[in-house]
């Protein structure tokens, strides 16, 4: 009887149609990556003013991990934090707050280093909450069939937002006005950062119109795709937005832990190829700063194609039922951790004189990485955890913090005489680290919704009341 029920549940779902093409999803969807793209443009252009103001290396080092300090101390707050305010106000305030910072460092930049490292600390802070709060806005939003879809765009953002810092925020470094000009518009990296705090605070304007909490309470969405999206959700039996966060049973599950393992791992890694190769381009293999911006952005770009071609074909193979959940997952993990891993360490021997093929590799070790970022473990925590997703991530984020803190400052210690072998030792530990990420997900990876996630209290409700699904999408 209860079998029948749920298959019931299941066929409403699919007599409903709302195609994702201009359907509001997308339109969240598109809003959430160009929220992010920003957000990462305004983190990583802080490389130019270093280089351009001349600050030790030592210095840099410290002024690049110090918005990790933020961004570490913010993630579990604000995955708790989003369910008093609601993911629609939240996001909006955090970009406000990270703009808000990028438009006041270019006054402050002569000022002493705390000064400077205090800015980046409170941008990093509002960056701290991004992934908490898309989680858990998503929880409620994306359908489980299109959630590797929709999650792949802000999953894209950071790629795009590295490739405008690298390109256009080299370019921007590579003319100055006369010195009768006030400091604060003198220099061209400082007008970069203007912009960008700038369109970052159009954004949240913007993201406030046409974002809701949930899609029950959306003033712009079709009927049909509101519909669409609550009976959805009801078959997955999806907690209520206010239930409380059952800690002790998520700490001891095994799918959390997993990914808690992985993003520290792989995220080392990451956070090295964002902070810290354009010093390797510049220190070992000898490039300009104007291509050392532009070399340094390809990877970039060959990620931002993988991530949004690859995230419809994870959700296309668990479809139509070629790999399940939780294999596609571990395919695409496997794939965005090994890959880059190896590139590492080929790059690893070689020096200037094979410097371009320093730079194949590199595209495609971080173009490997997009699969990572389009099906592997950023988008099974919410396979696994539900309306908690935010606040897994955020715990996951808090963790992996430590390596965005770390990896500036450890590199700067290990390259400190900026040869070829100092830098083949950093390279070396990068990739170690892609490779315990890549095996701990494929031995403990966990593909569907965990008990402690379930709804299945009120699961006979459910089924028989037809109003019970859209209690789910409300928030009291």
């Amino acid at each position: 009887m209860a079998k029948s029920k749920e298959l019931d549940a299941t066929n409403e779902t699919s007599q409903i149609k709302a195609p994702l093409v201009c359907s509001h999803r997308l339109l969240l969807a598109l809003l959430a990556f160009l929220g992010f793209f920003l957000c990462y443009a305004q983190r990583n252009g802080f490389a130019y003013p270093g280089q351009v103001l001349n600050w030790p290396k030592k210095t840099r080092g410290l002024l690049l991990g110090s918005f990790y300090w933020g961004y570490a101390l913010t993630q579990i707050a604000s995955s708790i934090a989003v369910t008093y305010f609601g993911p629609k106000r939240f996001l909006a305030m955090l970009i406000f707050m990270s703009s808000l910072a990028t438009l006041l460092l270019p006054v402050i930049s002569t000022w002493s280093s705390p000064f400077i490292i205090l800015l980046r600390v409170v941008a990093g802070a509002a960056q701290g909450g991004l992934w908490p709060t898309i989680f858990r806005f998503w929880s409620t939003w994306a359908p489980a069939s299109e959630r590797t879809t929709l999650l792949s765009f802000q999953s894209a953002g950071p790629s795009m937002g590295t490739i405008v810092s690298l390109i256009i925020g080299g370019l921007f470094c590579t003319f100055s006005l006369y010195d009768a000009v006030p400091f604060i518009f003198r220099h061209g990296w400082a007008h970069y950062f203007y912009l960008l705090g700038g369109l970052g605070i159009v954004w949240s304007v913007v993201w406030l119109i046409f974002a809701s909490d949930t899609p029950a309470i959306n003033k712009y969405i079709s009927p049909d795709e509101k519909e669409y999206i609550r009976a959805c959700k009801a078959v997955e039996k999806v907690q209520d937005t206010n239930t409380k966060t059952p800690w002790s049973a998520m700490l001891r599950s095994q799918a959390f832990w997993c990914v808690i393992l992985s993003m520290f791992f792989c995220d080392f890694g990451l956070y090295a190829i964002w902070t810290v190769v354009p010093e390797y381009m510049n220190e070992v293999l000898l490039f300009s700063i104007e291509e050392n911006g532009f070399l340094s952005a390809l990877p970039h770009v060959a990620s931002f194609i993988v991530v949004i071609s690859t995230g419809r074909l994870a959700d296309y193979l668990i479809g139509k039922e070629y790999l399940k959940r939780v294999n596609a997952r571990k395919l695409f993990q496997g794939i965005g951790t090994l890959g880059p891993a190896v590139c590492l360490l080929f790059i690893s021997f070689l020096d200037c004189e094979r410097r371009y093929l320093a730079v194949i590799l590199l595209i495609i070790g971080v173009a490997l990485n997009g699969f990572m970022m389009s099906g592997g473990d950023v988008v099974n925590i919410s396979d696994f955890s539900g309306v908690h997703s935010g606040v897994v991530c955020g715990i996951g984020n808090t963790v992996s913090s430590i390596a965005g803190v770390g990896v500036p400052y450890l590199t700067s210690i290990i390259t400190k005489d900026k040869t070829a072998a100092q830098w083949k030792i950093a390279f070396m530990l990068y990739a170690a680290s892609f490779l315990i990420s890549a095996i701990v997900f494929s031995f403990f990876a966990r593909g569907e919704t965990e008990p402690w996630a379930r709804d299945d209290v009120h699961e006979e409700k459910i089924k028989n009341d037809q109003g019970a699904g859209e209690e789910l999408m409300e928030i009291n």
